[in-house]
Order: structure tokens, then sequence, then C-alpha cells
């Protein structure tokens, strides 16, 4: 049963409480341990279930262009048209957020793009140095590869579709190579597909497995002296000491409230009237063995295909587009069975390992994260909205909470990420 953390008067800095123990949460508990803070993180699961666990693993700077850029309006009616397995939507969950979907389609253009881009490479490239140093610190760099990603192009027509990315990558000073054919056979020489072009995205890095990934950061953060507990929290309110929370039998209370809790961040902010404009990015995932001798090095991405397949500990892991519906709406994997045969093509695929998974990422119509303290509810912090980099950009945000809540200069600019913006 969990205690009441009373503020203690022998300590300098407040009592912390992060929601939400996936690798956003897991890292601003750490950081703001290390910045003194008495930190408690919980989570519903003691085990990592939910978006930390079944994402791509993939560091992506080529992550930084968003998904709503100014070539959007090039491909929403193909998509929309039900022509691109990359793109799947329930049509009253759309036009239930007809204005969500207006302020999302605002952003595309590219003074946007532009501003936008500066903004989540500086979360990025942070993130990707924290990642090395805490697997480090925990032992796991054995986790961590360094040898990029590859972007994959059937035909010349979808190479070209996608020379507004490379120049506003190249913009943002992304390590990239386009490969031919042969190039890319000397690469990843285990790819049965003949694909017309490449791009290497060389300074990515991958991961093996998120999960055990994100568990190692909480090993260091409870070793470093804070507190993880289970706790599924139903309740939260303002006092005039901070919060109280509420599970279905305990209250207990904090000076400073950190919600990390991705899609399910509004549950509780609706409580305090801070409730984020939020859309839902549904996604699949499901492991597959291979018998092949030569391994994939790295994830690679088949723009055409519509899938991303990386080599995990648990095999090679194939991802899905986007699903737009309801966070809570039952699984409907078909988009995921329908790229698996193109998946095929590309690579010799055994018998699948599990069962499809679902996973939900929150999107916030800017597609930047909300990372920082409400205004109107001193006291509380954000660190959500993550969209689909969660894992790419979580260690730079726990350090970003961690800065500005002790009111330190900070690593990065954190104006764009303010969640102000929305209140």
């Amino acid at each position: 049963m969990l205690q009441d953390q009373a503020p203690n008067s022998t300590d300098h800095k407040p009592s912390v409480c992060v929601l939400g123990a996936g690798i956003v949460g897991v890292s601003c508990a750490l950081e703001l341990l290390r910045q003194g803070y008495r930190v408690t993180l919980l989570d519903r699961s003691e085990e990592v279930i939910e978006t930390s666990y079944g994402n791509a693993g993939v560091l992506a700077t080529s992550s930084v262009l968003p998904m709503n850029n100014a070539r959007l309006w090039k491909t929403l009616l193909p998509m929309l048209a039900g022509k691109s397995p990359s793109l799947h939507y329930q049509t009253g969950y759309l036009l239930r957020n007809c204005s969500w979907m207006i302020r999302f389609m605002t952003h595309a253009n590219e003074a946007s793009d532009s501003y936008r881009i500066t903004a989540l490479n500086a979360l990025v490239r942070k993130s990707i140095q924290l990642h090395q140093q805490w697997l480090t610190q925990a032992d796991s760099q054995q986790r961590l590869r360094p040898t990029g990603w590859l972007k994959l192009y059937r035909t010349p027509e979808s190479f070209n579709a996608a020379g507004y990315e490379r120049r506003m990558l190249q913009k943002a000073g992304v390590d990239m190579q386009v490969l031919s054919t042969e190039e890319l056979q000397q690469l990843e020489p285990g790819l049965q597909q003949t694909y017309h072009r490449a791009t290497w995205i060389k300074d990515a890095a991958s991961v093996d497995n998120p999960a055990q990934v994100t568990l190692a950061y909480r090993k260091l953060f409870i070793a470093a002296g804070g507190q993880f507990r289970v706790a599924d929290i139903s309740n939260v309110s303002k006092t005039s000491q901070g919060f109280e929370l509420s599970t279905a039998d305990s209250q207990f209370n904090f000076e400073k409230l950190v919600i990390a809790l991705g899609p399910w961040s509004n549950d509780l902010l609706s409580k305090l009237n801070c409730k984020l404009p939020m859309a839902y990015e549904r996604g699949y995932r499901q492991h597959f063995s291979s018998t092949t001798e030569q391994p994939l090095s790295r994830p690679v991405h088949d723009v055409d295909g519509s899938y991303v397949l990386t080599p995990m500990e648990q095999g090679y892991r194939i991802t899905s587009g986007v699903e737009l519906k309801e966070r809570d709406a039952p699984p409907s994997p078909n988009q995921l069975e329908a790229v698996i045969p193109s998946a095929r093509q590309a690579f010799p695929l055994g018998q699948p390992l599990d069962k499809p998974w679902l996973g939900r990422r929150p999107t916030l119509p800017d597609a930047l994260p909300a990372i920082g303290e409400v205004k109107q509810c001193p006291g509380l912090w954000l660190a959500t909205g993550h969209h689909h980099i969660g894992f790419s950009t979580g260690p730079a945000t726990g350090q970003l909470i961690a800065q500005l809540m002790s009111e330190q200069d900070t690593d990065i600019a954190p104006q764009a990420f303010s969640p102000n913006r929305f209140f």
C-alpha cells in the first residue's frame, strides 16, 4: 500500500512524483533524482508493456521531419482514399476530431517545418548522447547499434517523392548517403527485394530491445535512491501543499507532479482542467524468425511497403504504419497483415513468434511534445505528446524537465515545447 510522501524540512528540494514509467517517465525520474529531488516513479504495471515496449527501437535523426510536413498535402488524398497501407483510419474518428485535424494540417508548410525540425533536432541529438551515456552506466552498451538505418525505395517515383524530406534533413545536418542498388546490396546482402535507391541515415542508431533499455534505466534510478511503485492512479487534485493522488484504496501527496503518461495523460489532466488537444496514432508490431545466414545489420524502412523491419533480441520485428482510431478501440491488425507479404519479399522471414501487438502514440496538433510546467497549475509538469519518436527524444526530455524545474540554464531551447501554447 502506498504511503503519503510528506515534505521533509531537512531536504533542500521538494518531493516529486513522476507518473508513467515508459522511456519518457523513466528519463524524467532519473534526471530529477540526479538534480537532488526526492522522486517517486509510479506506473500501473511493473513491466514495460505500453508504447516503450513495442516500438522499432530506432534513435532516428531522420525523424525530426514531422508527419504533418509540407509534402503531406500531395499525399493526403491518396492516403484518405485508402491507396496507401501507411495509413488506416476510422471515418467516425476523423469526423469527431475534424477540428484537431484542421489544426494538424495548418502546420504543413515549409516555415513551420523548419521551426519544428530545429527544435526536434536538438531534442533527438541530445537524447542519442544520453542514451549512449546511460547504456554504458547501466552496463547495457551491447544493446546499442551505431549502424544507422535505411530508407528503401522500390521505384524512381517513390525516391523522387522523398526529395523534400532529404532536402530538409540535409539542412538540419543529418548525415545521410544515397545508395544505388549495388551499394545497398553490398551493405545489406540479406535483402532479397531489388530496390531502386536507398538512403542510409548514418548518424542514427538502434537498440535490440527498447523495453529492456527502459528497464535498465529504471534500475539506474532505483540504484541511485529513487522509489518505484506500482499504482493505478484514478484521481488527482490540487492542494495547498501540491497534489493529492488517489488509487482505489490510498491517497498520498507530493509537492510537484510530472505527468508522462503518453496517450493516457489526458485521463488525469482533465481532472486538473488542463486537458491537451491530443489525438492517437495506433500501430502494430509482430516478431518473426528467420533462418538467413545474412542477417540485417540495422533497421530498414521499406517506404513503398509501408513497414519497418528491425533485428531484435526477440526476432525480426515488423512495425506497421499509422492507424487513426479511438485510443481504446479493439485491435484490428489487418494493417499489419497487409504489409507482411511485402516484408517477406524483401527478407526471408520465418514463422511468427508471437501475436500482433497494438501500441498507442500521443500526437499534439503541431507534432511537438509538451515539456514544461503548466502556468495555470503551478507545480504540474508535462512530459507527453511525443508523437511516434518518444524513444528518440525521451532522455533529453527528462534532462530538460530537470533543468527547468531546477531553474538552470538548459541544454536545449525549451520554448517550442512549452505546454502553455495550448492553455
